[in-house]
């Protein structure tokens, strides 16, 4: 009876807790799946040599620059199942052969006089990367002609970063001097192969086109393509009679060696159409140049009235062509990289406009200044990359908006990731920075912080005050933002306000100087295998003590011959440190005075910058003034310093030839 009535207990208490796990399984189903994060993914092939085995293993490093945080994360994912069989004299750098360091003889480094690099494609599933790997050892004896036979081997790697699995795509074997067998055409999505060591064939038709994402054999081809925009050009050659009155017949023909062929052109898709080129045909009165794309011809034409040179569009060959630019404006048409857009140059008296179309639709999208005859490519799902005065900038076309791509601390700037996540709610693709107030990090529901072309760091009000521990409260006319003694109105009509998919942004210097922060710099920071960039923003009412009890984010330094600075008599004034403590975090000095903030520093802080964006130990006093304007000077500490009053506090530089460092007065 005991056992029955214990085995009872156990059944119904069982049978509860299922039910209860089921239960809350429904009740919190909306919420058990967390949302997918957004990044960016940067990817770097690499190869381990193992000398005793005589081997290569792939691997590929990936770093992720999170939308969400603006967090850094790297993972190097090895492939021993991918592993080729190498000689040690195939290294292609001669310091890891002849140098004694270990790590250099533990990397391999693939090469035969060139090097392809690592490329990444968007797809729908996630990002792809792709790279040639190649190894070439050549006999150390002559053979019976006086010749050192080579043998190179080529590889093309895909790795796909959702399944994280690395695949072969293709791989062949080359002897002697010859051309690389492979060639990448990236916008295509495809790669050719050329057998025979690299000798074009006509009649053979030797180059085959593969798809990069199937690996589809698309098309064999007598010589190598040609890529336009997303298609390929070929031309496809057929043997004819020698015969001259055949010859006479047809024409249009080609002469190759002791052969004849008659030439066609054809237009090759990625998924293996094609469709055979055209003549154009001759253009109709007034009509400079036509370009169909889908079911609607975009044409640059002249007014008959005002003389000038307009764009617009026509839906038929006999219809009439609709007017797209401005009527009182000479324009000029051109397209984004990929056909997505029409960019139409408008030029006035008084102004030049960018107005952009979608091309599927006719629809005007967005209109601002014109940014200059740059390449405009598409990145993510509504944004265009352009370069203009040696830099790189996002335009945001739904908005607008241009934000600036951010150099690394050597001023290189890239966009070779891959995308992974929703971005309906991005207004630029450079990962941003983290943003920490007081040292606690800021998450961001949408757009993180971004840098306008103008150098502004504009900042969501809502994740700010999340960090700011302020409260947010909507009105009539904006928004009010309170945090302790200090208030904050965003109105809607303030033209320095800019908002999107329900967010609202504002720029950082105002939110300091409105909400009561000491002051920030923006830093660049190593890991490995990458940089990454943190914001840090202090408030005025921070105490020494705050700082004292966190050891693991504050470092206490120990004050030598420098300075800090006060104000004296409406002036900056500079005293010694000894009399104040500081404490160093991710580049920016905290200085205390009887346990109160005083300055906000950036000191000899290579990569680092302003908030507006000027980078120390490289930018010169000139460029300082260019961005700030006419400074106040005032010598002291034996030397001149130049000083603005900004954010509510006053900014401080100290220069010789280079910027030197920043100091905040918290006033």
């Amino acid at each position: 009876m005991r056992k029955s009535s214990r085995r009872f207990t156990t059944w119904f208490l069982t049978v509860a807790a299922m039910i209860l796990f089921s239960g809350l399984l429904t009740i919190t189903g909306g919420k058990a799946e967390a949302a997918q994060e957004r990044f960016k993914s940067e990817f770097e092939f690499e190869f381990k040599f193992e000398e005793e085995a005589s081997r290569v293993i792939p691997q590929v490093r990936v770093t992720k620059f999170y939308f969400d945080d603006g967090r850094v994360e790297t993972e190097l994912h090895e492939f021993p199942k991918q592993a080729r069989a190498v000689s040690k004299d195939a290294q292609y750098s001669e310091s890891a052969r002849k140098k004694d360091d270990p790590a250099l003889k533990q990397t391999f480094y693939p090469g035969c006089g060139w090097s392809f690099g690592t490329h990444v494609m968007n797809t729908e599933k996630g990002p792809l990367a792709f790279t040639i790997y190649c190894d070439s050892t050549t006999d150390k004896q002559p053979d019976a002609k006086g010749e050192k036979k080579s043998v190179s081997n080529h590889v093309i790697y895909k790795y796909d970063l959702e399944r994280n699995l690395l695949s072969v795509l293709n791989q062949v074997q080359t002897f002697g001097e010859s051309r690389p067998p492979f060639r990448m055409y990236y916008d295509f999505g495809g790669y050719t192969l050329q057998e025979d060591n690299g000798k074009i064939n006509y009649e053979e038709r030797n180059t085959r086109i593969y798809s990069l994402l199937s690996n589809k054999l698309l098309a064999r081809i007598a010589e190598y393509p040609q890529e336009i925009g997303q298609t390929l050009r070929y031309t496809e050659y057929t043997k004819i009679s020698n015969d001259p009155k055949v010859l006479a017949k047809i024409g249009n023909y080609n002469t190759y060696g002791n052969n004849n062929f008659s030439v066609e052109t054809f237009i090759l898709n990625s998924d293996g159409t094609r469709t055979k080129s055209k003549i154009p045909a001759a253009l109709p009165k007034n009509v400079f140049y036509e370009n169909k794309i889908g079911s609607i011809t975009y044409v640059s034409y002249k007014n008959p009235k005002s003389e000038n040179t307009m764009v617009g569009y026509r839906t038929s060959a006999s219809a009439a062509i609709k007017p797209l630019s401005r009527v009182d404006a000479s324009s000029s048409i051109r397209f984004s990289k990929y056909e997505r857009y029409v960019l139409i140059h408008q030029q006035t008296a008084k102004e030049k406009t960018l107005r952009i179309i979608d091309t599927k639709t006719a629809k005007v999208v967005s209109e601002i200044p014109d940014t200059g005859f740059a390449v405009y490519r598409e990145v993510g799902d509504s944004m265009l990359l352009f370069q203009a005065e040696k830099k790189d900038y996002y335009l945001h076309v739904p908005t607008g908006i241009v934000t600036r791509n951010m150099e690394n601390s050597q001023l290189v700037q890239a966009d070779t990731g891959g995308y992974t996540g929703d971005q309906s709610k991005l207004i630029s693709m450079q990962a941003p920075p983290q943003l920490l107030v007081n040292g606690k990090p800021m998450r961001y529901a949408g757009q993180g912080p971004f840098l306008t072309k103008n150098n502004r760091w504009y900042v969501e009000v809502n994740d700010f005050a999340k960090a700011a521990d302020a409260t947010v409260s909507k009105t009539a006319s904006g928004l009010i933002i309170n945090r302790g003694n200090y208030k904050m109105t965003v109105s809607k009509t303030d033209k320095t306000v800019l908002t999107w998919a329900g967010q609202t942004f504002v720029p950082l210097e105002t939110l300091n100087e409105k909400l009561g922060m000491a002051g920030g710099f923006l830093n660049s920071l190593l890991g490995k295998g990458y940089e990454y960039k943190v914001l840090h923003v202090f408030s005025k009412d921070l105490k020494e003590a705050d700082v004292i009890a966190r050891p693991d984010l504050y470092e206490a330094i120990e004050n030598d011959s420098g300075n800090y600075y006060s104000m004296e008599n409406g002036k900056p004034a500079a005293r010694p440190l000894s009399e104040a403590n500081r404490y160093y975090y991710d580049g920016t000095n905290l200085i205390f005075k009887d346990g109160l903030l005083v300055n906000v520093a950036s000191i000899h802080n290579a990569g680092g910058r302003t908030l507006r964006n000027i980078i120390f130990d490289i930018n010169k006093l000139k460029h300082v003034i260019a961005v700030y304007g006419t400074p106040n000077a005032t010598k002291t500490g034996g030397q001149m310093v130049r000083w603005y009053e900004v954010e509510g506090n006053v900014l401080v530089f100290e220069s010789n030839t280079n910027l030197n460092g920043a100091y905040y007065i918290s006033r």
